[in-house]
């Protein structure tokens, strides 16, 4: 029998309904996106969702009666309107692969694995990114331009974020606010080379007029500022930098200016840390955060994997090493610390800005989402789709995510560097 798109769609589908496979290609290096709770659309009003938050309690208390009377006062409280975002995959499918696999669907399937479980991976990895970013969905900073094409980032770790043939655009800013604009009419240039070890990548920098060092790059298609594209806003967009976090989801960033822990998450003044090990810095935060900003203890802490090396070095110097954590899905790692609130398990993600340790309540993040999180496009029932321009076919992932947080005040963040 001739080879059909529904022959393929059953074997795509034996093999990706595999939830073990699926998982795997998403979630095993992405340690974020792994821990947070996925609940699907449950609670969601179409494509959003409406979290309140409460920053403020009744004040009407006093040792007299009339006192307390007249004070009286009510909760305060704002809410988030949260919109999911869109995210899409594609990867294409020669019709003349097909044609010489139409006797053995799984010799098709075999050879594009590779191509479908990268898509996958790709997807995940993204994902994993931006629920650590700002909103802006930034790549990298740019830090110099050298022998005219070759980029060196601000942090040298970003360089994990750029990939052969990835598209670019770029910002003076970070794409975070809505007044940011892409500059030279949002024309874009093709990464060429990586060079990991070397810390640089290789575009045509003439291809982005004014381009200079200070500028922000982006995946074509993901920058928001005032293209309003968005992917989803990351734990950065509820765990701000500085007591002046930005406007989020429809509460103003007077508002939340008014209590920039409670609307904005914890943090320690940079002043206060200068000579501190990483580990007198994480306690610092904590007990600031048990203490004074009267928030619940956090239940699991995150820092780039080249700064827990850093810690970790630093812990089994005392004897304390690092320990699998068979309570996540992947055994990721983590280091035990003791504080007064309790132990707290800090484990790794590449995509942790670097320099920064993160403190979070995971129960007060999740992720929401329609249909699965990431899920293959098949609302006619094939899974391979043929393309309208070529004799090609395409297989497509789809996403529509929002990551949720219901208190920031039970987060925090500090700063690691010196």
């Amino acid at each position: 029998m001739g080879s059909t798109t529904t022959t393929y769609a059953a074997v795509l589908k034996e093999r990706y309904e595999d939830s073990s496979i699926v998982e795997k290609l998403v979630y095993s290096d992405n340690v974020l996106l792994s821990m947070l709770e996925k609940r699907g659309d449950t609670g969601m009003s179409g494509d959003s969702l409406k979290i309140p938050l409460f920053y403020g309690n009744p004040q009407g208390a006093g040792g007299t009666f009339s006192v307390a009377q007249t004070n009286v006062s009510n909760t305060k409280s704002v809410a988030w309107d949260i919109e999911a975002g869109n995210y899409f995959g594609v990867v294409h499918i020669g019709d003349r692969v097909m044609s010489a696999s139409r006797n053995n669907a799984g010799a098709y399937l075999e050879n594009k694995t590779v191509e479908i479980d990268g898509l996958w991976e790709t997807a995940g990895e993204n994902l994993n990114l931006y629920s650590w970013g700002n909103g802006g969905q930034a790549l990298g900073r740019i830090g110099s331009i050298q022998n005219t094409n070759d980029v060196y980032l601000v942090d040298a770790s970003d360089i994990q974020n750029f990939e052969i043939d990835m598209l670019v655009v770029a910002s003076n800013n970070d794409g975070s606010t809505s007044t940011d604009t892409l500059i030279d009419s949002s024309d874009q240039t093709i990464v060429t080379a990586v060079n990991p070890n070397a810390g640089y990548f290789t575009i045509n920098v003439s291809h982005l007029s004014g381009l200079a060092a200070g500028d922000y790059l982006f995946r074509e298609s993901d920058f928001f500022g005032d293209t309003g594209t968005v992917v989803i806003k990351g734990v950065q967009s509820f765990i701000a930098a500085s007591d002046t976090p930005p406007t989020l989801w429809g509460v103003s960033n007077t508002t939340r200016a008014t209590h920039p822990q409670r609307l904005g998450g914890c943090r320690v003044p940079n002043t206060e840390l200068q000579g501190k090990s990483y580990e007198d810095r994480i306690k610092i935060l904590l007990a600031r955060m048990a203490g004074r900003y009267k928030a619940k203890m956090p239940t699991a802490g995150f820092m780039h994997p080249e700064n827990f090396q850093v810690l970790e070095t630093l812990m089994s110097a005392r004897g304390i090493r690092p320990l699998e954590d068979s309570e996540t899905k992947f055994g990721f790692t983590k280091i035990n610390i003791a504080t007064g609130g309790g132990t707290i398990p800090i484990y790794c993600d590449r995509h942790c800005p670097r320099d920064q340790f993160f403190a979070l309540k995971m129960d007060d993040f999740w992720i929401s989402s329609m249909e699965e999180l990431i899920h293959p496009q098949k609302g006619d029932g094939l899974e391979v789709l043929r393309r309208e321009t070529s004799t090609d076919y395409e297989y497509r992932l789809i996403s529509y995510p929002l990551l949720a947080n219901r208190a920031c005040k039970n987060s925090g963040r500090v700063s690691l560097a010196a």
